[in-house]
């Protein structure tokens, strides 16, 4: 019997600190500071491909700017860089070798053209018509599939990255709040075009990570919550600090394992891991 106490005792322990692992507390690791300009809202950050900078955008006009940073924040773009079109996400294409961006509304997607220096200097027209859910979805790279991602409702509906056409095969239903250890119930009914309550409602991010492969920002809780695209359940929470700044559209994005808020006060992205 007394084996059987501490076996049990055991069990608890470890069944205890698996839970407590379901949480992650994330840290601010970067800042990526943006020049002077118009514009309150963050669009997306992405890496370059080639030089590993990150470029990072403010959504809503296309002057705004668009600024290129090194790995450890200093920005190395000129400062009166412009977006020079109206672009909502933003990722870089490998077999194009430069960035492309989802634009507002029925705008389209364009291609980037940059010089040997990374510094965009023209945008040529990609794919005509709206190729996302919403006027200000931002669309996120999945290089693995070479698929572009976007939020509809609680649903990640998927774009062929090479033509730009919706890949219908690839839709995915997030059973928003839901996990193993909290299932949905038997009689659980989801309309998945439903707009999100508590959540940033233009943005969902692609990790690449195995069995979390989509992220949701919960504003209520101030945690980045990651779910599985094969059954479509929460795997983990990632709590951001408390000051973090956390809005229900754009302002979200994720590169290079780390996940980033744009602070509009400061006019900066901040990075988290």
């Amino acid at each position: 019997m007394k084996f059987v106490s501490i076996l049990f005792i055991a069990i608890l322990l470890i069944h205890q600190q698996t839970d407590a692992q379901s949480v992650r507390q994330l840290r601010k690791s970067t800042e990526l500071k943006m020049p002077k300009g118009g514009g309150n809202n963050g669009g997306t950050v992405a890496q370059n491909g080639k030089n590993r900078y990150f470029y990072a955008t403010v959504a809503g006009n296309k002057t705004y700017s668009l600024a290129y940073f090194n790995v450890v924040g200093e920005m190395m773009s000129p400062p009166d860089l412009a977006l020079l079109a109206d672009v909502r996400g933003l990722w870089y294409n490998p077999a194009l070798k430069t960035f492309q961006g989802n634009l507002f509304g029925d705008g389209g997607w364009v291609t980037y053209v940059m010089d040997d220096a990374g510094i965009v200097y023209d945008v040529k027209p990609f794919a005509k018509g709206q190729l996302q859910p919403f006027p200000n979805s931002v669309g996120q790279y999945n290089m693995r599939e070479n698929l572009v991602h976007f939020l509809k409702g609680s649903t990640v509906v998927s774009y062929n990255a090479a033509t730009g056409a919706e890949d219908k095969t690839k839709t995915f239903v997030l059973k928003v709040g839901y996990s193993k250890k909290t299932p949905p119930p038997a009689d659980y009914k989801i309309d998945s075009n439903a707009v999100l309550t508590n959540y940033n409602t233009t943005t969902v991010i692609y990790t690449g990570i195995s069995n979390a492969e989509f992220g949701l920002l919960n504003v209520q809780t101030k945690e980045i919550e990651l779910y599985s695209k094969a059954d479509g359940l929460m795997y983990q929470k990632l709590k951001l600090p408390a000051d973090a700044i956390v809005n229900d559209k754009l302002n979200f994005s994720f590169s290079n394992s780390t996940y980033f808020l744009y602070d509009a006060r400061n006019r900066a992205w901040v990075g988290y891991r």
